[in-house]
């Protein structure tokens, strides 16, 4: 395996891999998830949440889609490249 020194050009469509996926995945995770606890808080005790437990769904879902995210870019294969995990040898 030869390993090469990522330019710009590399670093930027990784970066691009993981903005968008991240918020494309979580804007569509969050806002379906948002839908159906706030509609079962509506029926089930007629109450609306609050913002800060909103954000805490956000968060939830931030943390659970977030490396979902770095196993798809790791698993990706670029043009000319893909990323991969080395050993060290100790």
């Amino acid at each position: 395996m030869r390993e090469i020194q990522p330019g710009w050009d590399e670093i930027l469509r990784i970066t691009w891999l993981l903005i968008w996926r991240a918020m494309l995945g979580g804007f569509a995770m969050g806002f379906v998830l948002g839908i159906v606890v706030n509609l079962t808080a509506v029926y089930a005790f007629g109450t609306y949440l609050n913002s800060e437990t909103n954000l805490a769904i956000g968060l939830v879902v931030a943390l659970v889609w977030w490396p979902q995210v770095v196993r798809m870019a790791l698993r990706k294969r670029f043009k000319g490249f893909r990323l991969a995990l080395v050993a060290i040898e100790a």
